[in-house]
């Protein structure tokens, strides 16, 4: 019951027009919120160069790792956490880009270091240096 709540709470954050469903436009609109709130360093609610500058080249090390963390997530929504084809199919269809469970396939396995099929943080974080 507690779960269900959660969830229900969740779904209202995302659903803005109140009709009781996420709309790929209000995922984006509230994915690219939480996103410029985690990088807006000055906290005017816009992304500066220099908040660009600092996401690509600042930051210490454990600032960096957790922006590759919460990057992650992203495409991890189940948790799981790996990167399967059928994540990066739906996050990549999120963004507007339309692939095929086998173009994921062949995109995961350029960087799958161990050949299971999925992008594990660590591959991620190789993958992103």
């Amino acid at each position: 019951m507690q779960r269900k709540v959660e969830f229900e709470r969740i779904l209202k954050y995302f659903d803005e027009d109140g009709d009781g469903k996420i709309s790929p436009s209000e995922l984006r609109h509230r994915e690219a919120e939480m996103a410029i709130r985690a990088l807006d360093s000055d906290g005017d609610g816009f992304l500066s160069v220099e908040d660009m500058m600092g996401l690509v080249e600042g930051g210490d090390d454990e600032e960096k790792l957790k922006d590759l963390r919460d990057a992650f997530k992203m495409y991890d929504r189940e948790g799981c956490g790996f990167i399967t084809p059928k994540s990066l199919k739906r996050m990549l269809s999120k963004m507007g880009e339309s692939k095929t469970m086998e173009e994921c396939k062949v995109m995961i396995a350029q960087f799958d270091l161990n050949g299971d099929g999925m992008i594990s943080f660590e591959e991620f974080r190789l993958m992103m240096q």
